[in-house]
């Protein structure tokens, strides 16, 4: 992800994808994490790398929330450690602009 408009435009697309997939049979927090579990930010340890490092310029406060989330410290005792902790932290960065970009769609909603 090279800037924060492409993560934010990016988080608009999947809360559309949950609108238009909602159903009263799962709940739109479950349908958020799905989404945000499967994106390819959260997947692809090289992509988490990117959207965490344009995050710490971006929006550091969104990062350190992400952090904060993410309730540990890793402990770097190899590589998959830090690289699994980068897509530990993508993920509750989507998670998050996935959440928010979807309370601005349902707010329009009812409306």
């Amino acid at each position: 992800m090279k800037n924060y408009k492409e993560y934010i435009d990016y988080c608009q697309r999947l809360a559309e994808d949950v609108n238009d997939s909602y159903s009263d049979d799962i709940e739109v927090t479950d349908r958020i994490h799905e989404i945000a579990d499967g994106c390819e930010y959260v997947i692809y340890y090289s992509k988490a790398w990117d959207l965490v490092h344009m995050m710490q310029w971006a929006d550091r406060e969104l990062l350190e929330e992400a952090t904060n989330e993410a309730g540990r410290w890793c402990t770097y005792e190899n590589e998959n450690d830090i690289n699994a902790y980068m897509s530990e932290l993508a993920y509750y960065l989507i998670r998050n602009g996935i959440y928010s970009a979807y309370q601005t769609i349902e707010s329009e909603v009812v409306a």
